[in-house]
C-alpha cells in the first residue's frame, strides 16, 4: 500500500492518529487510537472512526475490538458488522464474511455498500461458483434497475460524422490506485480529434494522479452528486459512450449507470465480472481473461482487446535498476507474494508448503498491511507449520511507503502468485522488478490476471495448468539458477518491448474499439427502429413513480415516447395533450392516454382527441382509459360518496375523489389534479366518433371503476377490432 508523508500535524487525536499511521508511525498511532478508546469507549461514532482507521492499516485484531464494543453499544446499528464482514475477508476468512454478509442483506435489502461489498467478497471466495456469483450479480443488477425507477430507454444516438466520439471514464479510483495507475497514461495519449475525453470523479483522494488526469480531461469532481444529478450532469455532457471503471469495488457510481444516462456503456479494468447490469453494452477484456465460453459467466457481451486489457507503465519512483538476484547473497531462494491476505485461502497453503518442502532451504517473504496484526501472523505461521513448514522460514512484513514495497522487490526471487483471486498491478510490478510469477489460472476472469500479463509478454512457460504443476514451475526455475538470472536480467526489456507497455498502441486500439462499438449499436438501433412500433405515452409522469405502459405494451414490439407537461418528469417530450405541435403527424403507432382527459374542460375533448387522431399513422389506435361515472354515481346514489371505493398507492379513494379530482392532492395545491369532465361508455364512444376515429370497442371495469376504449384510424371489422381489443384492453 502506498502510505502519505505530507500531511500536517493537526490538533485533535483522531486526525492525530491519521496522521501518524499515514506518515507510517505505527506505534504512535496505536498510543493515540488507545487514548481515543479509553476517554470516547462508550460512543459507537469514535469507535467506529478508529475502528475503520486501525482496519484500513491492517491492525485486524484492535478493529476488531471496536465494532464488537459497537454491535454491544448498538446492537441494531450494523455498520460494525458491516465491518466486521469486511475484516473476516481481508483475514482470509471467507465463510464468515459469506455469514455476516447474508445476514445484512437479508437486514438491509437496499444498501448499496453491503449489496456491493457481498459481491466483491465473493470473488476471494473459492468456495463461490461460477453460477453463484452470476446468480448474485444478475440479483442486483435487477435491484440496481428497480433503484433506477424501472427501465430506462436508451438515449438518441448522434451521428459520429465529423466529430469526436464523447467519452466519459466514471471511478472513484482516479488518485494512486491501481485503476488511476493503469489509465492516466492512457487518457492522455488519447487523439483529441478521435474522443473527447471526460473524467468523472466520484472519489474523496485528491493526489498527483488525480492532477494528471484533471489536465488531460474535462474533469467533474461528482463525489457529492446522488445518482439522479449524476446521470443528469452526464446527459448534459451528452456523452456518447459511458465507461465505468470501478464495477462493484469501493466507492464505485455503478447504480448511476441502471439510469442509462448514455447511449452506451462499458465496463472496463477496474472490475474482473459481470457487472449485472443488462443495460451494459460491452464489457472489454481479452482473449486471456476470457476465453471461449467465458460468456455463460457474463450479463454484458465481451468485446477482446487484442493487445490485453492492461496497459502499464511504472510509477515515477520506481528504482532505475532491477538489484542482482538475492539468492546471490543469502544463499538459498527466496520465493515471495505482496498481495491482499484475502486472497490466501487453504489451497493456495497446501500449494505453497509443497513448494517450500520440496527446497528445504527456501524461504517465503508475505507482504501485506495486515500482517501488523500479530494474530494473522500467528494464524499464517501455524497453517505453514501444519503443512511441515517451520515459521522461521516465513517472514511477514506489514504496509510501507510504495517506493519501498518496490525496493523489497530486491529480496524476492520468485513471485507466487495466489488464487483464485490472482494479481493485477502487484505482478506488473514485481515483473518490473525483474521477479518472475508463477501463476494459475481458473475458470473465474480474475484468477486469469496474471496469466494474462505473462502471455503478453512471452512467459507461458510461467503459467501453470494444475495445482501439481504450479508446485513444478517454481520448483524448476528455483533450481535453475542461470535462467532465474536470465528472466531478472532481461524482464524489463522484455516488457518494455510488448504490447503491455505500448500506450499510444493500446490507447489506439482502444478508441477504435469504443468507436466501433458506439457504430455497432448506432446501426443496430436504427434497424431496431425500423422494426419497432412507437407508442405516444400521454402524462406519465416520472419514469420512477408515474403510470406505466399496460403488459401489452412492454415488450421489445414497441418503443415507448413519453410526453408530460412537467419538464421535471423528464419526458421525451414536453407538452400538452391540448397541443402536442411537437409530435409531427401521422408518426405514431398507438398513443395511450390513462387518466388524463378528465382533466380538461368538455368542450376541450375534442380537441385532445383530434389531436391523438393527427399524430397517429393510418394504421394507429388509440387506448385510453377514465373514470366510468356511470358506476360511480351508482354509489353516489347508494349514498357512498366520501366512502372509499378502493384503494390507491395514493391512499383510499372515495367516489367524490372520482368525480372532481382527488382531494389530498389537490389540498397539496396540485389543482391540475382537477377533475374537470366525465364520461360513460356511451358519451366516450359518441366523443372518439366526432373527433374521427373510425372504430371502437370499449369495456366497463367494475372493481377499477374505470372505462377502457380502443379506437382506431382507419376502419376495421368486426373481427379485426375484437381482436386488437383482446391484445390491449385489460381484462
Amino acid at each position: 500500500m502506498q502510505l502519505n508523508n505530507s500531511v500536517s500535524i493537526p490538533e485533535d487525536r483522531l486526525a492525530s492518529a491519521q496522521y501518524h499511521a499515514q506518515s507510517g508511525r505505527f506505534p504512535e498511532m496505536l498510543a493515540a487510537c488507545q487514548h481515543i478508546i479509553e476517554i470516547h469507549g462508550d460512543s459507537v461514532e469514535t469507535l467506529l472512526q478508529v475502528g475503520v482507521l486501525l482496519l484500513n492499516f491492517g491492525f485486524l485484531s484492535r478493529a476488531r475490538e471496536c465494532f464488537t464494543r459497537i454491535c454491544k453499544l448498538a446492537p441494531d446499528d450494523l455498520r460494525g458488522v458491516v465491518n466486521m464482514a469486511n475484516l473476516a475477508r481481508d483475514a482470509g476468512d471467507h465463510t464468515e464474511s459469506h455469514r455476516l454478509y447474508a445476514m445484512l442483506q437479508e437486514r438491509l435489502p437496499n444498501h448499496s455498500v453491503v449489496r456491493r461489498n457481498a459481491l466483491v467478497s465473493m470473488e476471494y471466495d473459492p468456495a463461490a461458483s461460477d453460477s453463484e456469483r452470476l446468480i448474485q450479480a444478475r440479483a442486483w443488477g435487477e435491484w440496481a434497475a428497480v433503484q433506477a425507477g424501472g427501465f430506462h430507454a436508451r438515449p438518441a444516438m448522434r451521428l459520429l460524422e465529423n466529430r469526436p466520439l464523447r467519452i466519459g471514464y466514471v471511478s472513484a479510483d482516479f488518485c494512486q490506485h491501481t485503476v488511476g495507475l493503469f489509465v492516466k497514461d492512457v487518457l492522455a495519449a488519447h487523439k483529441l480529434d478521435q474522443v473527447t475525453v471526460f473524467a468523472y470523479s466520484a472519489g474523496q483522494v485528491k493526489d498527483w494522479v488525480t492532477e494528471a488526469i484533471r489536465i488531460v480531461s474535462q474533469f467533474r469532481d461528482v463525489a457529492t452528486l446522488n445518482d439522479a444529478d449524476l446521470a443528469a450532469l452526464i446527459k448534459q455532457d451528452e456523452i456518447d459512450l459511458l465507461v465505468d471503471l470501478s464495477g462493484h469495488t469501493a466507492g464505485s457510481r455503478l447504480t448511476v449507470f441502471a439510469y442509462r444516462p448514455a447511449p452506451v456503456q462499458v465496463s472496463w479494468l477496474g472490475y474482473f465480472a459481470t457487472t449485472g447490469l443488462s443495460c451494459m453494452d460491452a464489457v472489454l477484456l481479452d482473449k486471456w481473461h476470457a476465453p471461449e465460453g467465458s460468456e455463460a459467466q457474463f450479463v454484458e457481451p465481451i468485446i477482446s482487446l487484442s493487445t490485453g486489457r492492461f496497459c502499464f507503465q511504472p510509477v515515477p519512483w520506481a528504482p532505475d535498476t532491477v538489484a542482482p538476484p538475492p539468492y546471490l547473497k543469502s544463499g538459498h531462494v527466496t520465493f515471495g507474494c505482496f498481495n491482499n491476505t484475502a486472497k490466501i485461502n487453504a489451497e493456495v497453503y497446501d500449494v505453497w508448503a509443497k513448494i517450500l518442502v520440496a527446497i528445504p532451504n527456501a524461504t517465503l517473504i508475505l507482504k501485506w498491511r495486515t500482517f501488523a496484526d500479530d494474530l494473522l501472523c500467528q494464524t499464517v505461521r501455524d497453517c505453514f507449520a501444519q503443512r511441515g513448514v517451520a515459521p522461521e522460514r516465513v517472514e511477514l512484513r506489514g504496509a510501507s511507503f510504495h517506493a519501498d514495497v518496490l525496493r523489497e522487490y530486491a529480496d524476492i526471487d520468485i513471485a507466487l502468485d495466489p488464487f483464485p483471486f490472482t494479481g493485477g498491478l502487484t505482478s506488473c510490478e514485481a515483473l518490473w522488478m525483474g521477479v518472475p510469477v508463477v501463476t494459475w489460472p481458473r475458470s473465474r476472469v480474475v484468477s486469469r490476471q496474471t496469466f494474462a500479463l505473462l502471455s503478453v509478454i512471452g512467459l507461458p512457460e510461467l503459467v501453470a495448468g494444475n495445482a501439481d504443476d504450479y508446485v513444478c514451475i517454481a520448483v524448476a526455475l528455483a533450481k535453475d539458477k542461470k535462467q532465474l538470472a536470465a528472466l531478472r536480467s532481461g524482464m524489463r526489456k522484455r516488457m518494455s518491448a510488448s504490447q503491455l507497455m505500448d500506450v499510444n498502441g493500446f490507447t489506439h486500439q482502444l478508441e477504435q474499439c469504443l468507436i466501433a462499438l458506439y457504430q455497432d449499436v448506432a446501426a443496430k438501433e436504427t434497424l431496431l427502429i425500423m422494426n419497432t412500433k412507437n407508442i405516444l405515452h400521454v402524462g406519465p409522469g416520472h419514469r420512477k413513480n408515474g403510470a406505466k405502459l399496460p403488459p401489452a405494451f412492454q415488450t421489445t414490439e414497441w418503443h415507448e415516447i413519453r410526453l408530460d407537461i412537467d419538464p421535471a418528469n423528464e419526458p421525451d417530450i414536453v407538452g400538452s395533450m391540448l397541443d402536442m405541435a411537437e409530435v409531427e403527424n401521422d408518426c405514431v403507432d398507438a398513443v395511450y392516454s390513462a387518466h388524463n382527459i378528465e382533466h380538461v374542460y368538455s368542450h376541450e375533448v375534442p380537441i385532445v382527441l383530434k389531436e391523438f387522431l393527427r399524430v397517429l399513422k393510418p394504421n394507429g389506435f388509440l387506448v385510453v382509459t377514465c373514470p366510468d361515472l356511470q358506476t360511480v354515481c351508482q354509489l353516489v346514489v347508494d349514498d357512498k360518496l366520501i366512502e372509499p371505493a378502493y384503494h390507491s398507492p395514493a391512499g383510499p379513494i372515495a367516489p367524490l375523489d372520482i368525480l372532481y379530482g382527488h382531494g389530498a392532492a389537490l389540498a397539496a395545491g396540485h389543482h391540475y389534479m382537477a377533475h374537470k369532465c366525465g364520461f360513460t361508455l356511451n358519451s366516450l364512444t359518441l366523443a372518439l366518433k366526432s373527433a374521427g376515429f373510425k372504430t371502437i370497442a370499449g369495456k366497463r371495469r367494475a372493481r377499477g371503476l374505470d372505462l377502457w376504449m380502443v379506437a382506431t384510424k382507419c376502419q376495421k371489422d368486426e373481427t379485426e377490432i375484437r381482436t386488437l381489443a383482446g391484445k390491449v384492453l385489460p381484462e
